[in-house]
């Protein structure tokens, strides 16, 4: 056994020694380059690089882009006060268009630490990952990075500096009280006094907090810059300590915070299962969340999860409540950032790496295979994102078509926000992604796996909506079988789906009729109904199918030949009676540019129709943010680049859909 091996299963067994940690920011706010410095802390890479590697950004295009595309996990062992704390770390992606990463690496864990570019501040994606974590229930540590810019290029005095980390420090306090759970938003804001708060320089290594001794004072951090002497703040301040001291005194271990977190991501849970999550016991019964999917060629399907209670070893039988199928464990891990390292077995309250699981999906149940196994289900596990950008996809050899279906159903499965489909009659293939960038690094993949494709020009995904409730008693054509239904809008409050899609489409079947084999039938036409709307033949989205009746007019007239066209037509005249729009995807956008651009950035988002909602102006930088379409964004992006001569940088949010007035 590897000293390493050693140090972290023996660190795993007691809970008040581990702590489950994301880094999460804005892109480009130096997430990556404070991991650095954590798993050099830890012994992983070299002082040398610590700051320079970008450790966890093992894949090709993170290299060549500088920006985290995927999440990385890492389990590193850290002595605090002379005692080995086990830190579970997930380094996670700051771009938008990978958001949906975010949101899986954040079930894994208990606290997060938020990084913000002191420069820069509070971006756009800084409020969608609170926001992520505030609604997973995890505690927030606030690291306010590149202070050196403030000093080095905008030459700020003191006052002014203080000035900006105390806006900061407000900002974020300010989002945690918005999306923090009641008993939180005052317990959890972030401050100096407590330790939640630190600042500092994760490429020149130095940070300090409240738990820092003998720390600097502005002064002399600001001289010790001038004079380009920021390695002694390193030597005497090291960031590691800062952040890792923090992490222990602040961050909950697993069994205080699952005493919180569990009532607020599980669906339901019988007795046996809350206290099994609040006692998060090695030997109580086996429940598991799956929060992140990989795939290898020669392993299969990789499943990452938070063990929440139990023990899982390599051979155990694992229950998916889901489906109610069972897998067996062919081997137990843990991630040392792109190698895994078997371990014997992991105990409850850490992050493991599974090798055998079959037919799972992110955000699934995992129980032991027994006969009383615990009645509990997690929530699924929510994304900001929705796909809104598609590609038109042809390979060039009709004998890769199999082999691409495969690839893409693989990366259907693996990547959050990322669907395909193929048109039944035409046999065209298209992909969907949140963004431009995401659909980059699928058609990356998919050459990657010598399948040469032709590529379409990216489009918008237009879909139809109904706008009102409609009641409908329909006949096929033979009049062997009747249907009476209701079709309205989606809620939020819509519970009993027997099918859902990402499209918050729902199919409800009252409890007075029939049983599985009928609600088998009804799902098929409901699927081809909303996958080709009436008006355009668009997706449909936020539509309800709830089923009062099926009546029999013929006797054995029950069957899917007759059921299908049925559904699929009758939904079709109830959405055109519903008064149904199209509707086109919405971007929030915000446009960060030197003041000497300002001008020809704003003749730009003037001539896109872009709807501006506020301009923030610092002292070297104005930030212009509003809203867009997405179709006008596509064009957009390219002229803002000219117009800046590239200084400028933005990023694009899905905000929601609204009804295009002028298509019918």
């Amino acid at each position: 056994m590897s000293k390493y091996v050693e140090n972290v299963s023996s660190s795993m067994q007691d809970k008040t020694k581990i702590r489950n940690v994301s880094i999460v920011s804005h892109v480009d706010h130096g997430k990556t380059t404070l991991s650095d410095h954590l798993l050099q802390a830890g012994g992983l890479i070299s002082p040398t690089m610590a700051g320079t590697a970008r450790a966890l950004d093992y894949l090709d295009e993170e290299q060549k882009r500088g920006i985290t595309i995927k999440t990385a996990n890492i389990s590193l062992v850290y002595k605090h006060n002379n005692i080995s704390h086990l830190i579970n770390l997930v380094d996670t992606p700051g771009h938008v268009d990978f958001s949906g990463m975010v949101s899986q690496a954040l079930r894994l864990v208990d606290g997060a630490i938020i990084v913000v570019d002191a420069v820069e501040q509070i971006m756009a994606q800084t409020e969608s990952v609170i926001r992520q974590a505030m609604g997973e229930c995890l505690r927030p540590i606030l690291f306010i990075n590149k202070i050196d810019r403030l000093i080095n290029e905008l030459k700020l005095p003191k006052k002014e500096i203080e000035v900006r980390i105390n806006n900061i420090i407000q900002m974020v306090n300010e989002l945690v009280t918005q999306y923090a759970h009641s008993q939180f938003r005052e317990k959890w804001k972030v401050k100096f006094d407590n330790g939640t708060v630190i600042i500092g320089s994760a490429l020149n290594g130095w940070a300090i907090s409240a738990y820092s001794k003998n720390a600097p004072s502005f002064d002399e951090i600001i001289k010790l810059h001038l004079e380009n002497n920021s390695n002694e703040l390193k030597i005497n301040f090291p960031i590691t300590e800062s952040i890792l001291t923090s992490i222990i005194e602040n961050v909950p271990n697993p069994k205080d915070a699952q005493k919180n977190r569990y009532k607020y991501i599980t669906q339901f849970s019988d007795q046996q299962s809350e206290k099994a999550l609040i006692d998060c016991d090695d030997k109580g019964p086996t429940i598991l969340c799956l929060g992140k999917l990989l795939y290898e060629d020669n392993r299969g399907l990789i499943s990452v999860v938070r063990i929440f209670s139990g023990t899982i070893k390599s051979g155990s039988v694992l229950l998916n409540i889901r489906t109610g199928e069972s897998s067996r464990l062919q081997q137990v891990c843990i991630y040392k950032g792109q190698s895994l390292v078997k371990l014997d077995s992991v105990g409850a309250g850490n992050i493991a790496v599974l090798i055998g699981m079959k037919n799972v999906q992110i955000g699934d149940t995992i129980t032991e295979k027994i006969d009383t196994f615990p009645n509990i289900l997690f929530n699924q596990i929510s994304y900001l994102q929705e796909s809104v950008i598609s590609r038109r996809v042809e390979p060039h050899k009709v004998s890769d078509i199999p082999k691409l279906q495969q690839l893409l159903d693989i990366l259907s499965l693996i990547k959050p926000n990322f669907h395909h489909s193929t048109d039944e009659n035409t046999g065209e293939m298209k992909i969907f992604g949140i963004g431009e960038l995401q659909l980059e690094i699928i058609i990356g993949e998919i050459e990657k796996s010598n399948i040469k494709v032709d590529v379409s020009d990216p489009e918008v995904t237009l879909v139809e909506q109904i706008e009102k409730e409609v009641m409908l008693t329909k006949q096929d054509y033979l009049g062997l079988l009747q249907i009476t239904f209701e079709c309205k809008p989606t809620t939020h409050s819509e519970k009993e789906c027997i099918y859902s899609d990402y499209r918050n489409n729902c199919l409800v079947v009252e409890d007075k009729i029939g049983g599985e084999e009928l609600s088998d039938l009804l799902k098929p036409g409901f699927r081809n109904a909303i996958l080709k709307g009436p008006l355009r033949g668009y997706l449909v989205r936020k539509l309800t199918l709830i089923v009062k009746e099926i009546k029999e007019l013929k006797p054995n007239s029950i069957r899917y030949e007759i059921m299908v066209p049925l559904v699929r037509n009758a939904i079709h005249e109830a959405i055109i009676e519903g008064n149904v729009g199209i509707y086109e995807p919405i971007y929030s956008f915000s446009i960060n540019t030197p003041l000497q651009y300002m001008g020809a950035i704003l003749a730009v988002v003037q001539r896109f129709n872009c709807v501006i909602s506020d301009t923030e102006h610092h002292v070297s930088r104005t930030i212009i943010s509003g809203e867009i379409s997405v179709e006008s964004s596509l064009q957009m992006a390219s002229e803002l680049r000219g117009a800046s001569e590239g200084y400028a940088f933005w990023q694009f949010e899905f905000q929601g859909y609204k009804r295009n007035k002028s298509i019918s």
